[in-house]
Order: C-alpha cells, then sequence, then structure tokens
C-alpha cells in the first residue's frame, strides 16, 4: 500500500479571569516658568505617592497593591505651537508611574480617584496572568492543542481504514496572552443633578492559545 501522510494542525483556546490590572498613569504640568513647573510636579507626584503607599499599604505582603514605582522623569520645552506661534506655556514636565494591583475593587477605588486627582492623566490599564499561573496554562493549552491533532489523524484514518502514527510535531509557540478588556466605567449622573454612578472596571477573561502542526504516517 502505498505511503501516506496526514498533516493536520491542533489548536487549543484556554480562558483564566485575570490576577492582576497593572495601572499607568503619569503627573503632569506645564507653564511659563521651567522651575516652578518642574517643583509642581515633584510636589504632586510626592503627595501622589504618600497616598497610593499609606492607603493600599503596599508593604504589606497581602496588600492590594503588589507593586508601585516611578517609571519616567521628563523636562521639555516647546516655546511654538504648529504653526511656529510662540506659546504662552513652553514648559513641560512629566512623572509616569505603575501600580500593579490584586484586589481589583481596590483598583477600582484608585482609579476614581486618580480621575479627579490634580495634574495626573491615567495611561492604560492592562489584565494579566501571575508568571506562575501563565506557564501552567501554557503547558495545558498545549497539550490541548497536540491532542486536537491527534483527534484529527484519528478521524481521518478512521475513514480511510488505516493506523497513523506521529511522524513529526512542529510547534507554533504560544500566542501572547491576550484579554478582551470591557471597562464599564462611569463616574457622573447620566443626567446633571444625579449621584455618580460607581466606578466598575469589568475585565474580560484572558485567552491562553496554542497551535502545534503535526504529520501523521498511516500503515
Amino acid at each position: 500500500m502505498a505511503p501516506l501522510k496526514i498533516i493536520v494542525t491542533g489548536k487549543s483556546s484556554i480562558t483564566h479571569p485575570p490576577e492582576r490590572g497593572t495601572l499607568t498613569f503619569s503627573v503632569k504640568g506645564n507653564g511659563p516658568e521651567q522651575e516652578k513647573v518642574a517643583k509642581e510636579v515633584a510636589t504632586s507626584s510626592t503627595n501622589l505617592q504618600n497616598w497610593m503607599t499609606s492607603t493600599f499599604n503596599s508593604i504589606d505582603p497581602e496588600s492590594p497593591l503588589t507593586n508601585f514605582s516611578s517609571t519616567s522623569i521628563r523636562t521639555w520645552t516647546k516655546s511654538t505651537d504648529r504653526d511656529d506661534l510662540p506659546v504662552s506655556n513652553p514648559h513641560h514636565a512629566s512623572i509616569s508611574f505603575k501600580a500593579v494591583f490584586r484586589d481589583f475593587p481596590k483598583l477600582n477605588h484608585a482609579v476614581e480617584e486618580l480621575l479627579v486627582y490634580p495634574k495626573v492623566e491615567i495611561d492604560g490599564l492592562d489584565w494579566t496572568l501571575t508568571n506562575e499561573t501563565g506557564r501552567r496554562l501554557a503547558s495545558d493549552a498545549r497539550k490541548l492543542a497536540l491532542r486536537d491533532a491527534i483527534q484529527q489523524a484519528e478521524d481521518y484514518s478512521e475513514v480511510i481504514g488505516r493506523d497513523v502514527s506521529v511522524a513529526e510535531i512542529a510547534d507554533h509557540g504560544m500566542s501572547p496572552y491576550g484579554s478582551c478588556n470591557r471597562m464599564v466605567a462611569a463616574s457622573y449622573g447620566d443626567q446633571p443633578g444625579e449621584d455618580p454612578v460607581p466606578l466598575d472596571l469589568t475585565p474580560q477573561g484572558i485567552d491562553v492559545e496554542s497551535n502545534v502542526n503535526v504529520t501523521f504516517e498511516a500503515e
């Protein structure tokens, strides 16, 4: 009987709730006097750091805040606008921060406060898994992808009436952990005079995917 190869792609996807929320934000300022702008941003940043560490007790191992640090400091001067006209506030300063939360209600509270904190701009919010969970799910996803490929080959072998065995496995690697994040967020009522609506950040699950090409030989 002529040799026959069966080549299939096994796929898998595992969804897991996020375990960490990483909030990035910056304290920014601008004005006509460089030294004054720098001092105002530095003072606001110090006050913000003190508030974050005292409110969320970042020293405690079980703290809702697992990591808090400054990530960059910038100062720059832009004396003209896009039309090359002089600007009244040419001096700028910025200090950026990263805060990693394990407690999502506390994260909601932090965002609520930062939305109205002077000179603060929220840059982003990312949902992630811990390294331990990520490695475990990656292992599970690889196994499931291979089992999927084997099941496909067995389906073909049943129809053609020949036994199959694995001849080659080509791992495409893990896809980056992806999450379809949705923020259901409101800080004010829909109509003037209404009470503020509590902020609710609702992350969807994080997908861990694996693809593998498997070549089978039919006997």
